[in-house]
Order: C-alpha cells, then sequence, then structure tokens
C-alpha cells in the first residue's frame, strides 16, 4: 500500500510507548480538518504529531493535536462513534484486553486489522466506552515528524475529562491508574463554589463533584488545563470556567493542579499489570 501524501506519524509503532496514550475525541466533518489541526496547534502550542488520511473506510482522515484527536469523516459518524469517550494508542492491543478484563471492563468489538495497525472497542469497568489502537509501521514507513516552525507554547494542556460523583472519585482515580499505567500526576482540593477533587492521571482529567455529576447541562468535550498567567484561557478567580472555543467547542477551563501544590500518590496494585 502507498501511503497517502498526508500521511505521517512521529511514532509508527505504538510498541515503543511506556504507558497508553489516551486521547480526547472531537468528531468533524472532513472539510474541517486542516481548519481544526492550525486552530488546535496555536490552541496548545504544539504540532499535530500523527494524520492519517484513510479513505477507503468513509473518507476517514484522523490528526492528533496534544491529547486531542480529530476524527474527520465525509459521512455521517455511528451512535457507536458519538458514544465512545476516548481513544487509546496502546503499545500491545492483546495487552490492553487482557488489562481491560482484569479490571472489570468488557470488550464489545474485537480485535480487528487497520490500515494504522490493530484496533478493538471495550467498556471499562465505570461505564466508559474507549477504543483501543496499537500503532505498527506500514512497510517501508518512517518516523516522520511535521514540517515548519514549532507553535508559540501557551501553558495550556488539553484533556479528556471524566466527572464522577464525590464518593466514586477514588475508585475512578484507581482504575485509570491501572488502566493507563501511571499514577496520578497530581492531586487536589478544589475550592470552587462546585466543590471538587481533581486529579490528572496521564491525559484524563478526574472530576470528583456532586455537583457537576448532577448537572443537566451539555458536558465539556474537553477540559483546559491552564498556568497560572495563561491570560488568553484565565479560569477567573474561582479557577473554573468554560468557554465556547473558536472551533465550537465547549471547554471547561481549570488552573492546572500540576502547578499548585502536590501530594505523593501511592501506585494502583494492577499499575504494572500487562
Amino acid at each position: 500500500m502507498t501511503l497517502p501524501e498526508r500521511w505521517f506519524r512521529t511514532r509508527p509503532d505504538s510498541s515503543v510507548l511506556d504507558r497508553p496514550r489516551l486521547l480526547a475525541r472531537s468528531l468533524i466533518d472532513a472539510a474541517a480538518l486542516d481548519d481544526r489541526i492550525g486552530r488546535y496547534e496555536r490552541l496548545l502550542g504544539a504540532r499535530a504529531d500523527l494524520r492519517m488520511p484513510i479513505p477507503d473506510f468513509g473518507g476517514l482522515e484522523l490528526a492528533a493535536v496534544g491529547g486531542l484527536l480529530l476524527i474527520a469523516s465525509e459521512r455521517p459518524f455511528t451512535p457507536m462513534q458519538r458514544r465512545t469517550a476516548y481513544s487509546l494508542i496502546v503499545p500491545s492491543l492483546a495487552g490492553a484486553l487482557r488489562l481491560v478484563r482484569a479490571n472489570g471492563g468488557i470488550v464489545l468489538e474485537p480485535r480487528e486489522a487497520i490500515v494504522p495497525g490493530a484496533r478493538a472497542r471495550v467498556r471499562f469497568a465505570d461505564g466508559a466506552i474507549a477504543e483501543l489502537v496499537e500503532h505498527r509501521p506500514r512497510p517501508g514507513e518512517r518516523p516522520r515528524p511535521p514540517g515548519g516552525p514549532a507553535p508559540r507554547p501557551t501553558g495550556v494542556r488539553l484533556m479528556a475529562r471524566l466527572v464522577t460523583p464525590s464518593a466514586a472519585f477514588e475508585r475512578s482515580v484507581a482504575l485509570y491508574e491501572a488502566m493507563l499505567g501511571t499514577p496520578a500526576e497530581a492531586r487536589t482540593r478544589h475550592p470552587s463554589p462546585i466543590a471538587s477533587d481533581l486529579a490528572v492521571v496521564g491525559e484524563l482529567l478526574i472530576i470528583g463533584s456532586d455537583g457537576l455529576a448532577a448537572e443537566g447541562a451539555p458536558a465539556a468535550a474537553f477540559a483546559l488545563l491552564a498556568e497560572p498567567g495563561a491570560a488568553a484561557f484565565d479560569p477567573g478567580e474561582h479557577g473554573r470556567a468554560e468557554r465556547r472555543l473558536e472551533t465550537g467547542a465547549l471547554a471547561e477551563i481549570w488552573t492546572d493542579p500540576a502547578r499548585g501544590s502536590r501530594r505523593p500518590v501511592s501506585p494502583h496494585p494492577n499499575l504494572r499489570a500487562t
């Protein structure tokens, strides 16, 4: 197979990853992809690190910028694609599926070969649906970084988000520490009017809040973690805000908990399971 001209991956082989990479998902029309890539590169101060046109699959094209996977298609998205909360690039799909089962999850769609490598769809023990993808290089493919100058750093990180009732917060942190193979990077009690516990696990922000969990408002597509002084995305005096981005996505903005106080976190007992 000859790869399309726009195809590039900085890591064609995900077996080199030391843990899964979790990505928030944005489903968009194929005609909007170039525009969205540029806007998110400027927002996050990061270049896209993969772009994969897959024209034989309904005009599908994927691009990753920071913690976001842009999924562009020429045809309507299926209900299952819309219900899928996360995409994970995993070192080993077989190992990831064993880990899902070991931690109370189930496989919804079994392993199948795809152009980037192989995929499966699962439901985690907390009910979240995720697509797991194992990347493997195509014949003759080499790592290829994007061209052009690096954007200016913005002090903003994009994270997938999970809102859970306060009573389930610790269980959620332990589950995703196991599923993502990493301890929580930061944990804090947030002093906003909606009292919240926050934990950053890999590329996921876990929010324990009875107030937010009970809200019926449309959920933000993802979270933006802003360093203090990132004026364009200042979450305000309460450290939390919602904003509609120029891309149309609704984002929840928090002061980055990794920039505040940290406390040691013990690894989950299944953290190294494979």
